[in-house]
Formats: structure tokens, C-alpha cells, sequence
């Protein structure tokens, strides 16, 4: 590793995510009784992205599902280890909007406890799965506050059939004592664009994300980013989905790690705890 390629404190910033699951628990046509199924390579992803980021000095915030967190705790103390931030991505990838507000609290203490049972308390980071909150539910964000969350990226105005919310906010804002980090969008001729994470930045050109990045720092926030370590995996699987899933699912695994060398080698990295320490005074 040559000292030109580590980021230096003048360069742009990023918010830098990651959403801690495996392969086969976000395709809405897995469900959840069915993970047993698939042999697991969350290990391989996340010695892929540890290590890749570890190469640039990279920090990031880790929103890690509960199942995963009882099941390889050993990640969640080595990514801690590195001095990266663990937050909570409840804990079995069950969207928000389809529970009730007692099983949402549920579920977001169950993957609290987990991550108590290895040792990481005072998370106060969180990412719905599939960015399923939603601004105008103030009770979802009373049960946050009342958990100790206080930053959060669950709701993306990208807004596609499987997520999104049309007309939220593009800029980070507060919805009670919490923090809202919306994934990075910009808006062009009155239309919104993601900037690139997870599977737009697995899809969109490499040219189109640095320019969308650089778009969005132009109007005064750092951008936040996410991926999922499967998306680094050096041998992802394939599985059988129905062709829109596999479509989303599939595309663009091959050039990724090379989008997120980029973005790494362009940006420094902060985590949400970090962004919030700088700016959450001026929100």
C-alpha cells in the first residue's frame, strides 16, 4: 500500500455505511424461515470489506442485523476492533412499515441485546431494513429515542418499488431528538437521483457516481453512502429469483469493488456518530 493511495485530511468527505447481511436476506423473495436454506458467506464479505477498507484507513458505520451479530459475534468484536462504529439494523431484516410499533420495539431491543451480549452498548446508530420508516410516524422515532438511538438512515427520497419516500428530504434534518441521515440523492430538472449505494452504485456508471458525489457536496452536506458486504464477496453466489429481483440483485457485483476503490481512494470517510459530532448542531 503506497502512501498516495490513503485518503488525506483535505479531501472531500463521506458518510460511510454499511448494512451487515448476507447474501440471501435482502431479496424481498427470501423470506426470513428460509435463510437456513442458503450457506452462508457473510465471512468472506466481511473480511473483503474490512480489509479493503482497512487498506485506505477507512471508518465506517457497521448496521449489523441481529441474526448475523448472534451468529458470528466474532465479526461484530473485529469490526468494532478496527474502530469502526456498530449500529443496529434490527434484527431480522422484517420491514418496519409491516409490523406494529410494539414489534418494531421488539425487534430493535432484540438486536440491541445481541449486540449488549458481546460487549457494544451505547449504540446510538440505526438503519431500518429496506429504509422502511417513515418521516410522518413520530411513534417509530419516540421508540428510537426512548432505545438511545439518536442518528438514524432509514428513509431514502430515492423512492423505487421496494423503497423510498417521495418528497422527503435530500439533507440531513431532525425528527424530534433524532437525527435523520438521508442516503445521498440529487435532484435534477425537479426528478430525484440516488448518488450511488448498495445496487445504484453497483448499476450506475462510475463516471455518473463521481459526479453525482461530487453534485451533492456542492450543496454543503458529505454524502452518505452504503453498501453490503456481499456485494464484495470474491465469489458471490448466484440464486434463483424472480428476473426483477435477480436483475437488481446481480448486476454490477463484478466492477463494485473497484466503484468503492474509487470512492475511497477520492474521499475521506466519517461515521454517523462522527458526521453527527461535527454537524448535528447545526441540523
Amino acid at each position: 500500500m503506497s502512501l498516495s493511495s490513503i485518503p488525506c485530511d483535505d479531501l472531500p468527505p463521506i458518510i460511510l455505511t454499511v448494512d451487515v447481511e448476507d447474501y440471501f436476506m435482502s431479496p424481498e423473495g427470501i423470506p426470513v424461515e428460509r435463510w437456513g436454506e442458503y450457506p452462508s458467506r457473510i465471512r468472506e464479505g466481511m473480511a473483503a470489506t474490512l480489509e479493503l477498507f482497512a487498506e485506505y484507513r477507512a471508518r465506517a458505520t457497521f448496521f449489523f442485523l441481529g441474526w448475523v451479530a448472534d451468529r458470528f459475534p466474532d465479526l461484530v468484536a473485529e469490526t468494532a476492533r478496527q474502530g469502526h462504529e456498530i449500529g443496529t439494523h434490527l434484527y431480522d431484516h422484517r420491514f418496519v412499515h409491516n409490523q406494529t410499533p410494539s414489534e418494531f420495539e421488539s425487534t430493535l431491543e432484540h438486536s440491541l441485546s445481541a449486540l449488549q451480549a458481546m460487549g457494544i452498548t451505547g449504540v446510538t446508530s440505526h438503519r431500518a431494513p429496506g429504509f422502511s420508516l417513515s418521516r410522518n410516524n413520530v411513534r417509530q422515532f419516540e421508540i428510537l429515542t426512548r432505545l438511545g438511538i439518536r442518528n438514524d438512515s432509514s428513509i431514502n427520497p430515492h423512492a423505487t418499488y421496494l423503497y423510498g419516500e417521495h418528497g422527503a428530504p435530500r439533507f440531513p434534518y431532525r425528527i424530534g431528538e433524532v437525527l435523520e441521515w438521508p442516503p445521498a440523492t440529487i435532484e435534477v430538472a425537479g426528478r430525484v437521483f440516488p448518488v450511488g449505494g448498495g445496487g445504484t452504485l453497483r448499476i450506475l456508471p462510475a463516471w455518473y457516481c463521481r459526479w453525482a458525489r461530487r453534485h451533492y457536496l456542492s450543496e454543503g452536506w458529505p454524502p452518505v453512502i452504503y453498501l453490503h458486504p456481499w456485494e464484495l464477496d470474491p465469489a458471490p453466489p448466484r440464486i434463483q429469483l424472480p428476473f426483477r429481483q435477480a436483475l437488481i440483485h446481480h448486476l454490477g457485483l463484478s466492477g463494485m469493488r473497484n466503484k468503492v476503490r474509487d470512492l475511497l481512494r477520492e474521499h475521506k470517510t466519517l461515521t454517523l456518530a462522527e458526521a453527527a459530532r461535527i454537524w448535528g448542531d447545526s441540523i
